[in-house]
């Protein structure tokens, strides 16, 4: 019981899928009810323990032994810890389980009681469960169920057309091995098969030729960290101060926290002409505060190296030295050394390369130098959705999220949402996002009303600022269907795990051609090989789906190679993170200016939403709605 089980769970994940596609088999034809109400709380509970049984016999296939379900029956009759938070009816379970042994579905085990089992078993009920105990023991006993008979098949089944191990197994190609890991991270295997050796020589490969081929540094600007950029303690110090010598003793030198006022309104001030070039780095911890512009000791770089690394954690062991108003860092070969994750225990599902250097922010990127150059970020444009339409054999027209102008959404949604004038601005800059969100989770959602809940309570309130009002739903997704009639057959169809197989694919060809650093469906190259990188991009999409042409765009502009932007651009390159940036500041300002006009009488104060929180990710694409244990949002 302690080391071949798993305790009864919540349905999640990809076997929760497969639980879902099973219910309306006919496996379980006649052991369902006929009346409506009762059959809609039926299923779920069956689908609870489909769930379990999947999760159990896919674990088996990955561990080689069988692995079964241990169901605290007891504890479920108690409504006890999560499976009072959770709604797992006792009675549902029990009955489940005494209907499917008897129509020979199910091998029923009734165990032994808790006090009878290991202490560590124990432990994990209580940790795992968060189950109360009496008198710091667990009572009753713990029955063990496996899948038998035409259960099992019909599992083994589902198993085996879409994974080779296990549901919710990742596999890790690294370059010197292949690991296989449950889903609880432990490690189960080393696979060694001659499929495992292919997928490792394409890591080697990459890594040689991204690693291998020129010096990756970061030259980040003091005016780029946000913790730093509010800080005005230079125009707090007395006229006696020198910046560049500050008296340690003095509390206006040295008192100024980079934690301080960070409001959009502050902006931030100069550095010194005269603050000392370069400084070594100080690996010990110091609790003082210390500005960062005028205080030249080790202090100062450790201040600003705290920054980076509370947006970048990946830097906090990256070489790195103060060079006047620059923090810059040399990024380890260890930083390019890519990993390739697949998930559900099969070959065909996700496959996209990870290294640390993607988990520099977007808006920093432009920042990176190679080999002493300024680089470039090109991103194919619509990748996924392009994809979907050439596998159709048609050609995406436009941007595959723009659906205002033709259907006029916009004004629909600003009506809905009941905007004001004010703010139409910039909430209309967030519906690009919205837009591209819903149609990924229409790609990926298991039905109409998965996608309506996952637009409902992920990511629209961070996105947009304001909740997803239920009428602006259904013209979404009617706008949606009628721009994408060519490929609305693949709604609801998982495809974006597969999909990302392939875009993994691509991003091999191209990193291997030109050594390019790989952000998933982007590349970061010098700004002299652009012309270089977007030809490869073109030429590996053409050659996998029949000379399809597709559009290949900039993320930024390069900057000169003094770090500034070109003396014959109108404006400084702009990455998306600038963009929300500057959004939330808009936003901040139209909440002030209503609420002033609201103070002298000219109009009624309405309360606005909380300013948006924009979160980095070291995967850009963060607007796809995958199975809980795979995916999280991407492409």
């Amino acid at each position: 019981m302690d080391r071949d089980s798993i305790l009864y769970d919540v349905a999640k994940g990809y076997a929760a899928q497969i639980a879902s596609k099973m219910l309306d088999g006919e496996v379980l034809d006649g052991l369902m009810p006929h009346q409506k109400t009762y059959r809609e709380q039926r299923r779920e509970n069956v689908r609870q323990v489909l769930f379990n049984l999947i999760k159990a016999q896919s674990l088996s296939r990955a561990h080689r032994r069988l692995i079964k379900v241990a169901v605290p029956l007891t504890k479920m009759r108690e409504s006890v810890g999560r499976y009072d938070e959770c709604h797992i009816s006792y009675r549902q379970v029990k009955s489940i389980i005494e209907a499917f042994e008897s129509a020979g579905l199910l091998g029923v085990d009734q165990g032994k009681p808790f006090y009878q089992t290991s202490s560590e078993w124990k432990n994990r009920c209580v940790e795992e469960n968060r189950l109360r105990t009496k008198n710091g023991a667990l009572r009753g006993r713990v029955t063990e169920i496996w899948a038998t008979g035409e259960l099992k098949e019909a599992i083994g089944g589902y198993l085996s057309g879409n994974t080779h191990l296990g549901a919710d197994v990742e596999m890790i190609v690294e370059e010197p091995a292949v690991l296989v890991r449950s889903p609880d991270g432990e490690l189960i295997d080393t696979c060694d098969t001659p499929r495992a050796s292919r997928f490792q020589s394409t890591v080697a490969e990459v890594c040689s030729q991204v690693r291998d081929r020129a010096r990756v540094s970061l030259h980040l600007p003091l005016t780029a960290l946000p913790s730093i950029r509010g800080n005005t303690s230079l125009q707090k110090r007395s006229s006696g101060d020198s910046p560049s010598s500050p008296s340690p003793s003095s509390p206006s030198s040295s008192s100024s926290s980079i934690r301080g006022n960070t409001s959009p309104r502050r902006q931030p001030s100069e550095m010194p002409a005269d603050v000392s070039s370069s400084c070594s780095v100080s690996s010990s911890p110091d609790n003082a505060f210390s500005s960062i512009r005028g205080n030249t000791s080790p202090k100062r770089l450790q201040k600003a190296h705290e920054a980076v690394v509370r947006r970048c954690p990946a830097a906090w062991m990256w070489e790195h030295e103060l060079k006047g108003n620059r923090i810059e860092y040399t990024v380890p070969e260890m930083a390019l050394e890519y990993q390739r994750k697949f998930c559900r225990g099969s070959w065909d599902c996700g496959g996209r390369f990870y290294a640390d250097v993607q988990n520099v922010p977007s808006d920093w990127r432009k920042h990176m130098r190679i080999g002493g150059e300024p680089v470039v970020e090109l991103d194919y444009d619509n990748l996924h959705i392009a994809m979907l339409y050439a596998e159709e054999g048609k050609r995406l027209s436009g941007d595959a999220y723009d659906i205002t102008s033709e259907f006029d959404l916009g004004e629909e949604m600003d009506e809905v949402i009941g905007l004001r004038e004010e703010e139409i601005q910039f909430y209309r800059q967030r519906q690009r996002t919205v837009v591209k969100r819903a149609l990924n989770v229409l790609i990926n959602a298991e039905n109409y009303q998965s996608a309506y809940k996952a637009l409902k309570h992920h990511g629209w309130t961070e996105e947009i600022g304001a909740p997803l009002a239920d009428d602006v739903f259904k013209p979404l997704v009617d706008a949606l269907r009628k721009k994408h009639r060519a490929i609305d057959h693949h709604f609801h169809s998982d495809a974006g795990i597969r999909l990302q197989r392939k875009d993994s694919d691509l991003a091999h060809e191209v990193m291997t051609q030109t050594g390019a650093i790989g952000i998933h469906d982007g590349f970061v190259i010098e700004a002299s090989r652009e012309k270089e990188l977007r030809d490869a991009m073109k030429r590996a999409f053409a050659e996998e789906y029949g000379g399809y042409d597709i559009g290949v765009s900039r993320e930024f502009e390069p900057l000169t190679p003094d770090g500034g932007f070109a003396s014959d651009r109108p404006s400084p390159a702009e990455s998306g993170a600038d963009r929300k940036r500057r959004a939330s500041q808009l936003f901040t300002k139209v909440r002030s200016e209503l609420f002033r006009a609201s103070q002298n009488g000219s109009e009624e104060l309405r309360p606005l939403p909380a300013p948006p929180h924009f979160h980095y990710s070291s995967d850009r694409n963060t607007n796809t709605l995958y199975s809980a244990s795979d995916w999280s949002m991407s492409s």
